[in-house]
């Protein structure tokens, strides 16, 4: 009401000032009317004269044509020659369609200044011409007799008039609790759009209800949209949509504070936020961070289409983005989204702007200092370096954020997120694997390479495996390929600008890599050439380094390209720049090309040392063939042991000739249990304890091996950190005093099983037990009554001992006593059977 009031102060003022013109800029024609003649009552005004496009001149009260309308003397140049002879005092011209009427008229304007020169000369003050037009257009001729003022949108207090007049006429009923809502979803659009959309709820229910409230929202979409500059969005992500980006999401979270609490704020003298200009990467979050924004302010969101602003005709595209600006402070609280806002200032830096880029800017920026509505701006770019210093600085927004390619820990969230809205379970694949197959990649290429695995299962007939995702992932082409110069180029330049960063970055950022890779402390270089994460290009300046240890580092780096890996590895020995210990580090990284390795072996320019290492890596069929073929026993050894061969090369191994290749391939993890049966009868009994040792023994193996191995072979077995209790009885069953030795030591041995062994006839087995740290307190109690002065004294440095005080006392002064030259004489006298009776008793006594 109140911005309603002060523009019928302002017409009025105009008016009685002598204006010989006022071009009201606004689509309501029938409110202007109203207005119109409240002014005409006010002032007492004897008429108001109206033409219009289709009628010409019409009466103002009826609207019916003055005139015939096929004499064809309807245009507004024929028209205005009416009024030579009317009475213009006390009076109002209200010519409507005013742009369509005057644009590209040259005698219509020339008549309609001839008529304001009329009206400044004898009738200032007592008669205007009113010019009413949805679009701001005064031809120069006439410019500076005409006053501009533009009908601003109903405000939150004509609506309740309107919600008022509605409710008393039985309408619509709007419950008070629902009635700030309802206001909200009604802001910004006309009183005819009001007046429709509560006749529409009225037919369909007299008191508004939630529901009627999400069908005030939806047509409002529908009117917001026809306007052709705003889009209203709506918002169904949430904060924990997005992977990453912690400093950003802290930052939003700690405005949206302020602006649901705004009220509250504003009397604490806090200014409502202004907003936040997102710049990065494409495909890295930038768009879904509007869309959580309006989420987590609970606001609605228009998104402003650059592109919709601008207009074909003179003042058409400063008109959209007045009219765009106007309608969200209209609608406000809200959030406005000004997607790829370098596209609307394009070229502004370098000098090449247009006049209408030039003042878009201008009006865009005024607006942004001078905003009194709360509208929170989410302004996204893409290429920073295209925007004008001016909506840079300090003022324009509150903060200036860049987002950069996810990091590792980002990697992994945006997959957790995209596999948990495919419902897929995250626990059963490996993470890290698919997180470092993901460097380089922006969150939509994630999401591409998630969407494509699924995509293919689903044609498979199959359910998302490991292998799927990464074949998905490997086949996507990452953003940082296909725009490499430019990626490097915004990343100089964010580092350059000092730009927050919107992640939270574990360890470095690739700007702060750019910038440690030029560094003078090689220590940095290092630090930089060593991280998975650094970029490609930076490890190829790396790797000429001036430094052997940042060289290395880039070899070492599990990232590193193939193209650099190529380069070095086909370096021959008659050239200054071979290096051996290069090398070897590039035919080690698990990124150097299989072609190329095979093709050095064939050419035996590989060392028998190299191949053997290369062998125990190797993850392709073809290069693994070739090295099981090779005539070295070292290196089928080290293939032997690579837990990436198939099951056909296995066995292969299983019946080398050379034992040492048995052996490897007997602890391989991934050798299965039909290949395992064939070592456990190897003749060879260090091939088959390597078996007998491997954490991935079948079942079935273990048990050939506890009924019919050799003791050697048993004894294998019980140093196995995995020995069950049922294994530990088969093992005891028949076991030799070495067997027992070993066991007693065992660390997980069962408490059924001590028992039997502090029983044994034999001493050196009760002393192993004595030493071992999980006898439990009934075995030890057991072994401090031995009749054996050895087991006692190695139960007494048992670290473990949880016996009384008073038997531990016992014990120690049973050491003491036993360790005088003659104590240790009778202990061996009666360890050699040399026991007389004599002996015996003294033994006795000292006990």
């Amino acid at each position: 009401m109140k911005s309603k009031k002060n523009f019928e102060i302002k017409l009025e003022e105009h008016f009685l000032a002598g204006a010989p013109a006022i071009y009201i800029q606004s689509a309501e024609e029938a409110r202007v009317d109203q207005l119109l003649i409240r002014l005409q009552d006010k002032l007492g005004l004897k008429r108001i004269h109206e033409w219009n496009l289709g009628h010409g001149w019409v009466d103002f009260d009826n609207k019916r044509p003055l005139s015939n309308l096929e004499s064809g003397k309807t245009e507004l140049e024929h028209a205005l020659l009416a009024l030579l002879d009317a009475d213009l005092e006390q009076s109002l011209i209200l010519i409507k369609g005013a742009r369509l009427a005057l644009e590209h008229n040259t005698l219509a304007i020339a008549r309609l200044k001839q008529l304001l020169n009329l009206i400044e000369r004898h009738h200032a003050g007592e008669c205007s011409v009113i010019l009413v037009s949805e679009a701001v257009c005064i031809p120069a001729p006439i410019e500076a007799q005409v006053s501009l003022l533009t009908l601003p949108l109903p405000d939150r207090e004509e609506i309740k008039a309107l919600l008022a007049q509605a409710a008393a006429s039985g309408q619509l009923t709007v419950p008070e609790n629902l009635n700030d809502q309802v206001v909200s979803g009604l802001s910004g659009l006309t009183v005819s759009e009001i007046a429709q959309l509560l006749r529409m709820m009225g037919r369909q229910a007299a008191t508004m209800d939630a529901c009627a409230l999400k069908t005030i929202l939806h047509e409002k979409e529908q009117i917001i949209a026809k306007s052709g500059v705003l889009e209203m969005v709506p918002s169904v992500v949430e904060l924990d949509d997005i992977g990453g980006l912690e400093n950003l999401k802290h930052w939003l979270e700690q405005r949206s504070t302020i602006i649901r609490r705004l009220d509250e704020a504003t009397k604490r003298g806090v200014k409502a936020p202004k907003g936040v200009l997102i710049a990065g990467m494409p495909g890295c979050g930038k768009s879904l961070t509007a869309k959580v924004a309006a989420s987590l302010f609970q606001l609605p969101l228009l998104r402003l289409d650059i592109g919709s602003l601008l207009g074909k005709y003179v003042g058409e595209s400063e008109h959209n983005m007045r009219r765009a600006l106007s309608m969200a402070e209209t609608v406000s609280p809200c959030i406005l989204w000004v997607d790829e806002l370098e596209k609307a200032f394009v070229g502004m830096g370098g000098g090449n702007a247009s006049e209408v880029t030039a003042r878009l800017l201008g009006y865009f920026l005024t607006w942004m200092q001078e905003k009194t509505g709360a509208v929170f701006v989410i302004a996204t770019a893409n290429d920073i370096s295209a925007l004008p210093p001016e909506l840079l600085r300090k003022g324009r927004f509150d903060e200036i954020f860049y987002v950069g390619f996810p990091n590792a820990v980002e990697r992994e969230k945006i997959l957790s997120i995209h596999l948990g809205k495919s419902h897929q379970t995250v626990a059963e694949l490996e993470m890290f694997k698919l997180v470092k197959l993901c460097r380089d990649y922006c969150g939509a290429d994630i999401e591409n390479a998630v969407n494509e695995a699924l995509a293919n299962a689903f044609i498979n007939g199959s359910a998302l495996t490991q292998k799927l995702l990464e074949d998905a992932i490997q086949s996507t082409i990452p953003l940082r390929e296909t725009l490499r110069d430019q990626v490097g180029k915004y990343e100089e330049l964010f580092e350059k600008l000092k730009l927050r960063p919107a992640s939270e970055y574990q360890g470095l950022s690739v700007a702060q890599m750019i910038k440690m890779a030029a560094d003078p402390n090689h220590v940095k270089r290092e630090e930089v050439a060593s991280n998975p994460d650094c970029p490609d290009d930076q490890l190829e300046k790396l790797a000429m380094d001036s430094q052997r240890t940042v060289i290395k580092a880039v070899y070492e780096n599990p990232r590193c390209p193939e193209r650099l890996l190529s380069i070095r590895i086909n370096i021959l020995q008659s050239n200054p720049q071979y290096d051996l210990e290069l090398l070897e580090l590039a035919c080690l990284n698990g990124n150097a090309p299989e072609d190329l390795l095979i093709r050095q072996i064939n050419d035996g320019t590989l060392a028998k040392e190299l191949r053997a290492k290369l062998a125990s890596l190797a993850k392709g069929t073809n290069l693994q063939q070739k090295l099981a073929a090779d005539s070295d026993a070292l290196v089928r050894q080290g293939l032997a042991s690579n837990r990436a061969l198939p099951e056909q090369v296995l066995e292969k191994f299983v019946l080398d000739d050379d034992a040492d290749v048995r052996r490897a391939v007997g602890g391989n993890l991934i050798l299965p249990e039909s290949l395992q049966f064939k070592l456990a009868v190897d003749d060879n009994i260090s091939v088959v304890a390597a078996l007998v040792s491997n954490p991935s023994l079948g079942a079935n193996v273990k048990l050939q091996l506890l009924e019919k191995g050799a003791s050697k072979i048993k004894q294998a077995f019980a140093r196995r950190p995995e020995l069950t209790v049922a294994e530990q009885q088969m093992l005891l069953k028949n076991a030799d005093n070495p067997l027992k030795l070993v066991l007693a030591a065992h660390p997980k041995l069962a408490e059924a099983i001590q028992v039997q062994l502090a029983s044994d006839s034999s001493y050196k087995v009760r002393i192993s037990l004595a030493k071992n740290l999980q006898v439990t307190s009934e075995v030890q109690k057991t072994l401090a009554s031995d009749t054996n002065a050895d087991v006692k004294i190695a139960l007494l440095g048992n670290p473990a001992l949880c016996l009384s005080e008073e038997a531990k006392l016992k014990l120690a002064k049973f050491k003491i006593e036993n360790n005088s030259p003659a104590a240790r004489m009778l202990n061996m006298q009666r360890n050699s059977g040399l026991f007389g009776n004599i002996a015996a008793t003294l033994y006795s006594t000292e006990n």
